[in-house]
This record gives structure tokens, sequence and C-alpha cells, in this order.
């Protein structure tokens, strides 16, 4: 009995240091976030860390309990009877609370940001400020149209594809692989995965298929102020892929009204 309270005391000292440890690095899980769901993301993965932590040290400290109290101590003939037990009540226990846990982080934080995500896509769409880009997967670069604007494809002063977005302003990304647009033949594409890693959000653009993202930038930044901010391939989609990116700028409501004014001006003549 003295071994399982001096166990268990230890266990809640080292495992509530170990969580102050958790609930640091946790706040470092994501370099750089800039938007609402990347707040979100960190906040997700710090709770999932900081549950499975004290676990861990009841594992690690079990098995260095088991190796300093059953190791062979001077004296040891090397014939003692077998020192394999089971004990009902332990395995029960332990597989009981392992379901409990596993059932509790499907539901929180797995379920509930599933939840989460979908009602602010829902008021999203309900916003009018709302803005949607147009975002075209192909191999290996992205194009961007903001139908609200009539932008059919931004560019930089070089010609490259660029992203634009205002901060605070709720954002709608209409994903589509490249085709051929006739609906008849196969498209010509591979799957691709949206991902600018200061969102925290990651969505596969399929052919054939229509796929959404919905983001609240909260940072104004840019890929030449941090590399996290930029728009970037996750998927493997060939030889090209790991230079299929694209620069994003997050910039103020001003600034963005005055860069569809240049875009227009450029796409027109």
């Amino acid at each position: 009995m003295s071994d399982f309270w001096g166990f268990g005391i230890i266990w809640v000292v080292l495992s509530a240091l170990a969580d102050w440890v958790a609930s640091i690095v946790g706040r470092h899980f994501y370099v750089f976030t800039a938007s609402v769901q990347a707040q979100e993301g960190q906040a997700a993965s710090t709770f999932v860390l900081m549950t499975v932590v004290p676990i861990f040290v009841f594992v690690v400290m079990m098995l260095f309990y088991a190796l300093i109290r059953f190791r062979r101590r001077r004296g040891d003939t090397g014939n003692a009877t077998s020192q394999v037990k089971f004990n009902k009540a332990y395995v029960s226990i332990w597989v009981t609370l392992s379901l409990v846990i596993n059932l509790f982080l499907f539901v929180h934080p797995t379920a509930s940001a599933m939840q989460v995500y979908w009602q602010e896509g829902q008021a999203y769409n309900k916003n009018k400020n709302e803005l949607v880009v147009d975002v075209t997967a192909m191999q290996w670069g992205w194009m961007f149209s903001y139908p609200q604007y009539g932008i059919n494809e931004s560019v930089n002063a070089n010609g490259n594809d660029v992203l634009y977005l205002p901060v605070d302003r709720p954002v709608k990304f209409v994903l589509n692989s490249f085709g051929t647009g006739d609906g008849l033949s196969e498209q010509i594409d591979v799957i691709h995965s949206f991902w600018i890693p200061a969102f925290g959000m990651k969505t596969d653009v399929v052919p054939g298929e229509t796929r959404y993202e919905y983001i609240m930038p909260t940072k104004i930044s840019s890929t030449e102020q941090n590399g996290m901010m930029r728009v970037q391939c996750a998927e493997v989609c060939g030889p090209g892929h790991p230079y299929m990116e694209s620069n994003l700028h997050v910039v103020s409501q001003a600034d963005f009204a005055s860069w569809v004014q240049q875009q227009l001006k450029l796409q027109n003549g």
C-alpha cells in the first residue's frame, strides 16, 4: 500500500509539472498564427497535449517502477518462482479508462471543432461582407480570382499569381482543380492541397469537386515578412510540387480596396 500512495503522489506532482511545461510548449505548436481558425487549432492541440501528458508520465513511471521494484537483487539464486501475475481489476480499469479518454478526445476537441468550423462557415455565408476568392490549382501553380470585383486573375508586378486578403474580414475560398471545363472529358489535373501555414487550415483540391475553406485573417503580414504567410501545395503532385507556392499579403481594408483598383486597371488595360 505504501508503494501505491508513494507512486500516486509522485505521479500527481510530475504530471502537474509536465502539464505546466506542456501549456508553454503548446503555445508554440504553430510557429505563426494569423487567423481565427489557427488560434482555435492551437488551443485544441494544447488541450490534447495536456490531456495525454499525465498518461505518458504514468506509463514511464510504471516502467521505471517495474525495473527497480522487481530487479534481481544480490543473493538471488535465479530460481525464483514466476513473477508474471494477472490483475483483472487493474486491466479492467486500464482498458476502461483508455476507452473513456479516447471517446472524450473524439468528442472534444475533434467533433466540437468540426461543429465550430461548420457554424463559422454558415455565419460567413450569411455575412454580406464575406469575401469570395476562387482558387484554381494546377500543375504547378495557383490562380486566384475575385468574382465580386470582376478580377479574373490576380497577379503582381512581375506577372506572378498572388493572393491578397483584407484583415478581419471573413473569407470563403472556393477550391477547384484545373480541368477542361467542357463537362464531358476527364479532368486533366491531379489532387492538390491548399495550405496556408499561418492560417492553420489545409484542404485537398480534388479534380471534379468543388470544395470550400473559411478563414478570418487576424494579422497584417505577407510572405516577405513571414514565411508562414504563403500559399503552398501540401499534396505531392509531381516533379514541380516543391515549387507550387504563391505569395500572400494580408492588408488593411483601405489597402485592399486600393489593390483591387490596381488589379482592375491592369486587367482592363
